[in-house]
């Protein structure tokens, strides 16, 4: 019973540090699109320069910055 514990706290405990680990890469990601929203609309980087830095087509990149 003690082993069964001891493992199931092992799981929820990896469970958590890939949670954080993934909810930082999301804020990582969210303020790397923020940033380039933000050139596209300075008009210092074209939306579709922007959209492949992220890996995106132009038209997809253009409907989440006006989101």
């Amino acid at each position: 019973l003690s082993l069964m514990c001891n493992l199931s706290d092992t799981v929820e405990e990896r469970g958590i540090e890939k949670g954080i680990e993934k909810g930082i890469e999301k804020g990582i990601e969210q303020g790397k699109l923020e940033m380039l929203f933000s050139l596209v609309r300075d008009h210092i980087l074209s939306s579709a320069d922007a959209a492949k830095r992220v890996g995106m087509s132009e038209v997809d990149f253009v409907s989440l910055m006006q989101k």
